[in-house]
């Protein structure tokens, strides 16, 4: 009597699928690493326009001049009432241009922001890889936009 087969899957099947997971994995990961640098600059300008957004609020309801300040040596930019520290990666390359006055040093520099909403104006370039964030802030009305 012929011997019966069990229920399963062969060493070979097994192997065969291992494969091609792998092959698969080889081909996915590196467009999943992009995609995680994209998500790690867009949510740094967003978080950066947020404080803009916040200093600009901060200076119209205490009714003078607040300034939002970034360091590039030392890698952060201040903001708020009481100065909160955010830092940025290593990897982020930023240009800042904003009014020569507010220029404190060549990698210390304000945008400052006055009751009536307006501000000193200028733009942060936020750079990694290939992807690029430009935000904006308009001198007149003070507003703050994110270009991607």
């Amino acid at each position: 009597m012929p011997a019966r087969r069990q229920g399963g899957f062969s060493l070979l099947e097994l192997l065969l699928v291992l494969v091609i997971m792998s092959a698969i994995a080889v081909l996915v990961a590196p467009r999943l690493s992009g995609s995680l640098d994209n998500l790690q600059l867009k949510r740094l300008s967003r978080d950066m326009a947020a404080s803009l957004r916040i200093t600009r609020q901060l200076a119209i309801s205490k009714g003078q001049d607040t300034q939002w300040t970034i360091d590039l040596e030392k890698r952060h930019y201040q903001y708020g009432r009481y100065n909160k520290t955010v830092s940025f990666p290593k990897d982020v390359d930023i240009k800042l241009t904003t009014a020569s006055k507010e220029q404190v040093t060549e990698t210390l520099a304000n945008i400052r922001f006055f009751p009536d909403g307006s501000a000193t104006g200028g733009e942060v370039a936020l750079t990694q890889g290939q992807l690029e964030y430009l935000i904006q802030i308009n001198w007149l009305t003070g507003r703050v936009i994110i270009y991607d």
